[in-house]
């Protein structure tokens, strides 16, 4: 490369063939000749190893760091990352995403201002997925998910600060002086490292500006399974940011208390009948609320599939809260991506 790279993009990996959909998605977006492009994680499958080592050989900006780590390996292959870059502006991103084709552009264009120190954009499920993957992506990005439906949304509007909490991991950038600023990612902090990162960050004084328009596509897998280990981890990380000292967000715990709440009511109603009125109001007032949820987000997509998240909802409501149960009477649970892919 003859010119110092505008943007570097790490990559930590456990070595999933979709790696390679990922790369070349980088290899098509605008201005890929000056991007700088770091792979990290060892590669088992030795399809995806010749075909990576094939494309560091044809494109002399893509790099790959041949790493693994016992312990915190998401946030050690992402510090081996940043640390070789070159780049003053640092993208992390997930081996299971595409990105839109003028992603490096817009989410340079996130640091405009100089009191910016790192960025984030949205993460969208393509359409072709399975039902199951799909299904998941419109809870996801429906109200009843809070403020976190906005990582799974595109629009149209411009670049806006927005909270520590705000940011997705498979889609994010940061100055290199923020990222040693920070230490990089705490890999005694992981899964979840970089959402506190980001609220250390923060708490720094650095602004974290959400670009709808840094888009990307991501490709999970689409089992029931899967979805539910997913949002299980996110209770449990919730948990354990707050146990690290994060601002409280009250709306974080409600899954949490209305499980409880429901456990409560079910016990009280084996022996009163008012316990029981109570329980069935509960679950009428949530099911109403439900219906809201899912006719909003139908309103929104005109996809009469969408109607069918009335009964994910639920399952999403009941892994986060239970998850958050799970972690403040057993901390310290790994739900490590590396360790279920085995």
């Amino acid at each position: 490369m003859k010119e110092s790279p505008e943007l570097a993009v790490v990559i930590p990996t456990i070595g999933r063939p979709i790696l390679i959909q990922t790369l070349q998605s980088l290899i098509g977006a605008d201005d890929f000749e000056r991007l700088e492009i770091i792979v990290v994680g060892q590669l088992a499958d030795a399809g995806v190893l010749a075909a990576v080592k094939g494309l560091c050989a044809e494109h002399k900006n893509i790099r790959h760091l041949d790493v693994a780590f016992a312990q915190g390996d998401s946030s050690r292959k992402k510090n081996a990352g940043w640390q070789a870059a070159k780049s003053d502006l640092v993208a992390f991103i997930d081996d299971d995403v595409v990105v839109a084709r003028d992603w490096p552009e817009n989410i340079r264009s996130a640091f405009q201002q100089a009191a910016v120190g790192l960025a984030s954009g949205p993460a969208l499920v393509p359409d072709e997925l399975p039902l199951m993957a799909r299904l998941a992506g419109s809870a996801l990005a429906s109200k009843a998910a809070g403020y976190v439906a906005q990582r799974y949304l595109a629009g149209d509007a411009r670049p806006r600060e927005i909270r520590w909490s705000g940011l997705i991991g498979c889609n994010m950038a940061y100055r290199r002086e923020v990222l040693e600023r920070l230490g990089g990612f705490d890999p005694h902090f992981w899964p979840g490292e970089e959402m506190i990162a980001a609220f250390r960050a923060t708490r720094l004084g650095h602004k974290l500006v959400f670009q709808p328009g840094a888009i990307l596509y991501h490709y999970p897998r689409g089992s029931f399974t899967r979805f539910c280990r997913q949002i299980f981890t996110y209770g449990a990380t919730r948990i354990r940011l707050m146990r690290a000292g994060v601002d409280f967000e009250p709306t974080t715990i409600i899954p949490a208390i209305g499980l409880l709440g429901l456990l409560a009511l079910g016990i009280v109603a084996l022996f009163s009948s008012w316990g029981g009125y109570l329980l069935l109001i509960s679950a009428v007032h949530y099911a109403v609320a439900d219906l809201f949820f899912t006719l909003a987000k139908y309103r929104a997509t005109r996809r009469s599939v969408d109607l069918l998240i009335f009964f994910i909802i639920p399952i999403m409501h009941a892994c986060y809260g239970l998850a958050e149960w799970v972690e403040l009477l057993r901390p310290g649970r790994d739900f490590s991506e590396a360790k279920h892919e085995q």
